[in-house]
């Protein structure tokens, strides 16, 4: 059993991205911690799994405590290495493109050598349609964003077809296994915490098509590229990121929640985003941290919560909804695989800046 175990740990650290890291066990103790692989570290091709010194009696604690726990732990603490490895990377990228510039004579005639935000002035609409297939049509195409939004179309995005790219469907990312066991505590006196980051104004999020896959450098996105069709408002079973976040640009909130977070508390925020504000997305997000495993999202800004202060939650919405670039489009989305509510305006509110009108009454 626990040589099982052993494979599992090590198959999911160098599964993703081909980035390789290392659980080691200090002695006597059964609590491991994740270090990056040394790069000559050779990978074993005849069983594909490195050699971990991992202790046999460990492991076997390790398991009894709980695999699903411990791989977990292992799955948070890789992905963290991996988003530094591949921040890194990028500042090598630039420093790199920094020096070939300069070696190409570009630096003596005082141009800008460094990356632009979004793009640069040159970036045409040739360059922002990179990536798009071949055949795509010319009405679908947009010098704004690469493609146009809300147009569905089998050769890019219809909401139906190749939707894998974005989620397997597994149940997984929608669901607590064992609610008893794996129920997330509620930290009554841990605050909320509010993040927000500077977009520059002129920023415009590209819109891809299902041949390629779009990926974030953060486990909870508060802005960037996404998919042409957006979601119906509404809750849904599971909607990938690289869907609500398009919403987000059109300004409405998004509830993001735990599947094993407490249920009494995710009713709760629901309660409080249905009246307040009809552009919202709600649907289970594994990638939470699981002391603050509720959040609301909206352009630049995200909510984490342990518990939901009904005041806190009402002011962040009020603040924040409706200030996407686009924030101020109405319609509705098309995407709608696993909507299980379409969303409706609140009690008292005829259009979307009647943001809670129950507290103007």
């Amino acid at each position: 059993m626990s040589r099982t175990f052993c494979i599992t740990v090590a198959i999911l650290l160098c599964g993703v991205s081909h980035a390789c890291a290392r659980l080691v066990f200090p002695p006597g103790s059964d609590m491991g911690y994740i270090v990056s692989d040394d790069p000559e570290t050779k990978f074993d091709e005849t069983n594909g799994v490195n050699d971990l010194d991992i202790d046999e009696q460990v492991a076997e604690r390790l398991l009894q405590r709980g695999e699903r726990e411990a791989i977990d732990v292992v799955k948070t603490a890789l992905l963290k290495t991996i988003e530094d490895r591949s921040r890194l990377q990028r500042i090598e990228n630039i420093n790199n493109y920094q020096q070939e510039r300069a070696a190409a004579g570009d630096a003596t005639d005082g141009k800008w050598l460094g990356r632009w935000f979004p793009h640069p002035p040159q970036f045409n609409a040739q360059t922002r349609h990179d990536g798009a297939p071949d055949d795509l049509p010319e009405n679908m195409k947009d010098d704004k964003h690469g493609v146009a939004m809300g147009i569905p179309h089998v050769k890019c995005d219809n909401g139906k077809v190749n939707l894998t790219v974005d989620w397997n469907e597994s149940p997984i990312n929608y669901t607590c296994f064992n609610p008893k066991k794996h129920h997330l505590p509620v930290l009554e006196d841990l605050e909320s915490r509010l993040q927000c980051v500077d977009i520059p104004k002129n920023y415009i999020p590209q819109h891809y098509c299902m041949n390629r896959e779009i990926t974030y450098n953060t486990t909870l996105p508060v802005y960037g590229p996404h998919r042409p069709l957006w979601p119906t408002y509404g809750e849904y079973v599971f909607v990938p990121p690289q869907r609500w976040l398009h919403s987000v640009e059109h300004g409405a909130v998004v509830l993001l929640y735990h599947p094993c977070a407490e249920p009494v508390e995710v009713q709760r925020l629901r309660i409080v985003l249905t009246k307040c504000f009809r552009k919202h997305v709600i649907t289970p997000y594994t990638l939470l941290t699981t002391d603050r495993p509720m959040a609301l999202v909206a352009w630049g800004c995200s909510l984490e919560m342990a518990t939901v202060n009904d005041e806190e939650v009402r002011s962040f919405i009020k603040k924040h909804a409706l200030k996407g670039p686009e924030g101020h489009m109405a319609k509705d989305g098309s995407y709608k695989k696993f909507l299980i509510n379409k969303a409706e305006y609140p009690p008292g509110a005829k259009q979307d800046k009647n943001i809670c009108p129950m507290d103007q009454s």
